[in-house]
């Protein structure tokens, strides 16, 4: 769907023009123009209610229409949202259909009208992304209609498809639904290299523990347990059943509905992953961005859930874009609705504490960091309630979880555990406890030799302090041969250059810094004291009043509130 921009003039003007005369246009205008300040600002849920408000009024435009069809599956209305994409079908020009095509086929497959479902796709998509998933929930519905036979064949006649990697996942399901568990077995090991993602990696190995392969399972989960995110719980929720002789049956015999909604989750999972990776990429470029806008992987994402309320894969995604859209409370009750059993309902507390910090009730979000943090094997949330305590400045607690945590890793741990040691090691120097930060900081870069983070971190405390420049210089370098378009980075190594007194190096490497980080006040500053060292004393001073205006913290203001009356120590103006 190509979401248009109904604030047109034309269409404003005579919304305004009708409200002169008629109080009950009024209305709608009043619900009009508050659904569009909601849609802006990502209020999804005001946003659904005030177009639906325009919508009811007599005389509605086809955009206010379309707009409150979106915004109500947005909501995770999606039975309302179907009666709008009637409206929308009805009109002759097949734009922005696609969505409502899938809203409608959703409706009729949950309903088990198959045939109906089928119907609603049969005109096929407009837009190339919604092809695929279109071809995925009509081969669901043939399932459901006929059996799976002829949904692996309409799968397999659009193999061509430029988006067939999603179908090897869908494939394996069908196939473990006919009973024939090698093509299955073939099928989910394919889908593991092409987009299962995380749902394949999960299904495939309860399929190794459904058909009684446990070393191949346990293989599965332990290599699966060496990444960070929804993968490492996966595995440690699957080899806690492997111990505990139990079997995992989530994945057997998926039905047309789940599987639809896989397909829904996995395109919506897909989408906002390329938006974060655009998003993250620019912004290390120096670029400035938006407030994000993920209303279409969320749409998919709420169908999926309308298709399997329990779907914990889809739940977590949707409880993780309200927050990110500040819609803190549908957030909470969102992920509230993961049981503990599941496999991501450590992730939800997290994302709950984050919820609760959204609402400034950060005492209640330490109390369920501090809950979920005590169960076996919780690392991230021991890693966010650390987090937290250091954020609220009690670096001293921070210390002590950080610790528990560490202490509890393998001698030998995985790659992505210098956060942990990096983390402390930020609380050892608030404490001014340098000697243990320097040495968590070493172990960082031991534990991850090519982190760009760990190794500026302790680039830059070397350089900092004036000790080990030399080193402190490869480690600065290494981290920007690494992430070239790193501010934070190239920062360090300008202040590496000028601690060593290389002021006509630095500077060239700190503006290019504070043009890559122009809000950054630590590396404003830094590019005021070379202003300074260089004798370019008025640009200093214009520098370090920016600031202020950056809003840093105590310690930074009383410094720069220092030079400004002083200049820089052993600088006489």
């Amino acid at each position: 769907m190509r979401l248009k921009n109904i604030l047109l003039v034309s269409t404003l003007f005579g919304l305004v023009g009708a409200c002169a005369t008629t109080p009950q246009n009024d209305s709608r205008v009043g619900d009009y123009l508050s659904g569009r300040l909601a849609a802006r600002s990502n209020a999804i849920d005001a946003a659904a209610t005030a177009f639906e408000g325009a919508r009811s009024e007599t005389g509605t435009s086809d955009e206010v229409v379309r707009s409150a069809f979106f915004y109500q599956i947005a909501a995770g209305d999606i039975e309302a949202a179907a009666g709008f994409a009637e409206k929308i079908l009805e009109n002759d020009d097949p734009e922005d259909d696609d969505l409502a095509e899938l809203a409608l086929a959703a409706r009729d497959l949950k309903a088990g009208n198959f045939t109906g479902a089928r119907e609603a796709l049969k005109s096929g998509a407009e837009i190339d992304y919604f092809r695929p998933v279109m071809t995925i929930i009509d081969a669901w519905a043939l399932a459901g209609q006929e059996g799976p036979e002829p949904a692996l064949r309409a799968l397999a006649s659009n193999d061509e498809d430029t988006f067939r990697g999603f179908h090897p996942l869908h494939q394996a399901f069908l196939f473990e639904r006919a009973g024939l568990n090698d093509e299955a077995r073939t099928a989910y090991q394919l889908a593991l290299m092409t987009y299962g993602g995380a749902v394949g990696r999960d299904a495939y190995g309860s399929f190794l523990e459904r058909t009684g392969d446990v070393d191949a399972a346990r293989e599965h989960y332990e290599l699966l347990s060496q990444y960070r995110g929804p993968d490492r719980q996966i595995a440690m929720h699957g080899l806690a059943r492997l111990d505990a002789g139990k079997m995992d049956r989530v994945w057997t015999s998926v039905p047309p509905e789940k599987g639809a909604a896989v397909a829904l989750y996995s395109f919506g999972a897909t989408i906002l992953q390329q938006s974060f990776d655009q998003r993250s990429a620019a912004q290390k470029a120096g670029f400035r961005v938006g407030d994000a806008n993920y209303d279409m992987p969320l749409a998919f994402v709420q169908i999926a859930l309308y298709l399997a309320p329990d779907f914990d894969h889809a739940q977590r995604l949707a409880g993780s874009i309200l927050n990110s859209y500040g819609d803190n409370q549908s957030a909470i009750s969102m992920l509230r609705g993961i049981p503990s059993t599941s496999a991501f309902y450590e992730q939800a507390q997290i994302e709950i504490a984050g919820g609760l910090i959204g609402l400034d009730q950060r005492d209640e979000a330490l109390s369920v960091l501090r809950k979920a943090a005590r169960a076996d094997g919780a690392i991230e949330a021991q890693f966010s309630y650390g987090n937290l305590l250091a954020g609220e400045e009690r670096h001293q607690d921070a210390v002590a979880a950080y610790t528990k945590l560490i202490d509890g890793l393998s001698a030998e741990p995985t790659e992505d555990a210098w956060r942990f040691f990096v983390a402390r090691a930020a609380s050892y120097m608030a404490l001014d406890n340098w000697p243990d930060a320097e040495a968590d900081l070493e172990r960082a870069v031991v534990i991850a030799p090519n982190e760009a983070t760990a190794l500026n971190y302790l680039g830059y405390s070397w350089a900092e302090r004036g000790e080990n420049l030399e080193e402190a210089f490869a480690l600065i370098e290494k981290a920007v041969s690494l992430e070239p378009n790193s501010g934070a980075f190239i920062d360090s190594l300008g202040w590496a250059h000028y601690q060593q007194g290389d002021y006509e190096d630095a500077v060239g490497h700190l503006e290019h810094a504070a043009s890559l980080e122009p809000s950054d006040p630590t590396v404003t500053d830094h590019l005021g004291d070379v202003y300074w060292m260089l004798g370019r004393k008025i640009e200093a001073r214009y520098q370090w009043k920016h600031v202020l205006e950056l809003e840093p913290d105590d310690k930074l203001r009383n410094s720069i509130e220092e030079k400004l009356k002083k200049g820089l120590p052993d600088s006489a103006e």
